[in-house]
């Protein structure tokens, strides 16, 4: 997955570009791009996707956060908790994102789509809000888990990181609520694949 997602930047500045912008940034944010765009390549691959679009959808996985570096960092690493206007300018990326992406030199409309849809929810909530309620994309339902599971998983400033376990429960609750419900089965199966296949290596 790793060498495919590399196959796949190597098509010129319009990857590379803005994940240097990010690294520039914010080193926890870089490191949740790639995060998510792995688990989001090995997803797409276990729900039998074809190469092309496991690779579309990784590069989405990988930019999916870059409206971030609009964020100050007093704001996206704040401890405590955000005033409602503190949390206007986080909830602003996904849009921020999308505008950036689609103002680059390539068109790179998926990546746009799931930069712009990442935390939009199957009920309808989350954020931007939609004036017309509708269906996110698909690449966009699967970065979604994802990215809420490398999320959950990462220490913060203002929380410690999850188990596994924990952070698959809290998605496994919000299936058909937050989450695609197909979407997050199939995620929990391929975890606990690659949990099985860890056992027995280190057995």
């Amino acid at each position: 997955m790793v060498q495919s997602l590399s196959l796949a930047m190597s098509g010129g500045q319009a990857m590379v570009m803005p994940l240097l912008q990010l690294k520039e940034f914010d080193q926890y944010t870089t490191t949740h791009a790639i995060n998510v765009a792995v688990l989001t390549m090995g997803l797409a691959e276990f729900l039998g996707l074809g190469a092309g679009t496991v690779q579309a959808f990784g590069l989405a996985g990988l930019l999916h956060d870059l409206g971030k570096i609009r964020i100050p960092r007093e704001i996206l690493n704040k401890p405590g908790k955000l005033t409602s206007e503190e949390r206007a300018v986080v909830e602003a990326h996904p849009a921020d994102g999308a505008r950036m992406i689609l103002e680059g030199e390539e068109p790179l409309d998926l990546a746009a789509t799931v930069a712009y849809e990442h935390h939009l929810c199957i009920d309808g909530r989350g954020y931007p809000a939609l004036h017309y309620p509708r269906e996110a994309h698909y690449a966009s339902r699967l970065v979604h888990v994802c990215d809420v599971y490398d999320a959950l998983r990462t220490r913060r400033p203002y929380r410690d990181a999850w188990t596994s376990e924990e952070a698959l429960e809290y998605i496994r609750k919000r299936a058909g609520t937050e989450f695609d419900p197909d979407a997050v089965g199939a995620f929990h199966k391929m975890m606990q694949r690659w949990d099985d296949r860890i056992s027995v290596q280190q057995g």
